[in-house]
């Protein structure tokens, strides 16, 4: 019996091996049959949206008018497409920009991976540090570089790259974000809870279903992964590794890459910008973010006949406070506002520049709106309340009031 099967097989071995082949084949095509139909459908129509969905973000720092007063404060003028560039100290003499430019979308259930749509549709992604005194740029950190090195494997989308910013350690230092860095997206933080214990790479995802669907963000994906990002010293020495894990085992982890052993605690609350924000709602450092407040500025603000918006930022520290307006927005009997920056005289009547205050001296927001007072009067609190609190002294008495407030019904609950 073995003979004469050992006979068939040596007679018919070109068969066997055309039939596993086909086999092997067919319970490939089996398994992407979803994907292989979806890209003859598709195709055309993906190669059609590579031009949609255009992004682009960058500073011409030579046309920035950078003066600074005698008292060492920055004062930054910015037109034309610089106005709509964010840009902060990074340092005492330097400030940093993100550039990015993006363009395409999306797609699920098709044939390419994630990471190579990621790399096509993201044409640049770095951030520009210039020095305010050599009036030049002195570092050009390749982002995306970084993240296709340290996070290839974990999510990270055009949508995150846009959401980026820079944060500082508790010591003071300078790291700036890329990637889905979970505390700078609250996004994050209320979705992606699934029964699913399984943690989806970006390499073998695998969509069940017979289609193509697109998105320009690909933020909202609706299953688990682990979204990863980085924390990028300036000096480029010090580099963390950020990574979420979504699902039952929901937690959030920091990894050193880089040079130096530095460490990151997802307690650290100079790094967790969420937990900062929900923590310290109504602390100085942050009450600016918080639309209650802002509510109460525009009382304040009618009261004193100001009218001027404006945004202020208590957490760098290189400076007291970043302060940003419009020119168009000066007014010529801000007395206050030009004793302490003459400069800015003349730029009442100007249209469309944006007039950035690095400053050294104010202490919070009373101090602030101070400056805009008409012909310099002192700021007056008569006759503003709120629901919750009633009278205030101020936006420091509020944020005060309103902290204990919150603490007191928190310990009721």
């Amino acid at each position: 019996m073995k003979t004469a099967f050992k006979k068939i097989k040596k007679e018919n071995v070109g068969l066997i091996c055309i039939t596993c082949i086909l086999s092997i084949m067919t319970g490939v095509f089996y398994v992407n049959k979803d994907r292989a139909f979806a890209y003859f459908e598709y195709k055309d129509k993906i190669r059609n949206t590579e031009a949609k969905n255009h992004q682009f973000l960058s500073c011409d720092f030579k046309k920035l008018k950078v003066l600074k007063t005698r008292n060492n404060d920055y004062v930054i003028i910015a037109g034309g497409r610089n106005a709509n560039s964010w840009f902060e100290l990074v340092s005492k003499n330097e400030i940093g920009s993100y550039a990015y430019e993006t363009q395409g979308v999306y797609f699920t259930g098709y044939t390419e991976s994630l990471e190579s749509q990621r790399n096509r549709n993201i044409k640049k992604f770095e951030y520009d540090v210039y020095n305010l005194d050599k009036e030049k740029i002195t570092k050009k950190l390749d982002l995306k570089a970084m993240l296709n090195k340290y996070c290839k494997n974990y999510w990270w989308t055009s949508y995150d790259i846009r959401s980026n910013e820079v944060v500082y350690s508790a010591d003071g230092k300078t790291y700036i974000t890329a990637g889905c860095v979970n505390p700078i997206n609250e996004y994050y933080y209320s979705t992606k809870k699934s029964a699913n214990n399984n943690i989806l790479f970006l390499k073998s995802y695998d969509h069940k279903y017979r289609g193509i669907e697109f998105n320009y963000d690909y933020n909202n994906i609706g299953t688990e992964v682990i979204y990863g990002g980085l924390y990028i010293s300036l000096d480029q020495k010090d580099i963390v590794k950020s990574l979420l894990y979504t699902g039952e085992n929901y937690r959030n982890i920091f990894k050193s890459v880089g040079e130096s052993n530095s460490k990151l605690d997802s307690r650290d609350i100079k790094y967790n910008f969420i937990l900062n924000r929900i923590k310290n709602k109504y602390d100085m450092k942050d009450y600016y973010s918080v639309a209650d407040n802002n509510d109460i500025i525009n009382k304040i603000k009618t009261t004193n006949d100001i009218d001027v918006g404006f945004a202020t930022d208590y957490t760098n520290p290189f400076c007291k406070v970043k302060i940003e307006f419009n020119s168009s927005d000066l007014k010529s009997n801000m007395t206050n506002l030009f004793n302490k920056y003459p400069e800015l005289k003349k730029y009442v009547g100007v249209k469309g520049k944006k007039i950035t205050l690095f400053d050294h001296d104010l202490e919070n927001d009373d101090q602030v709106l101070q400056l805009f007072t008409p012909d310099g009067k002192p700021l007056s609190f008569a006759g503003v309340k709120d629901d919750k609190v009633g009278e205030i002294t101020g936006v420091a008495d509020y944020c005060q009031k309103m902290k204990a407030y919150n603490e007191a019904h928190l310990a009721d609950e």
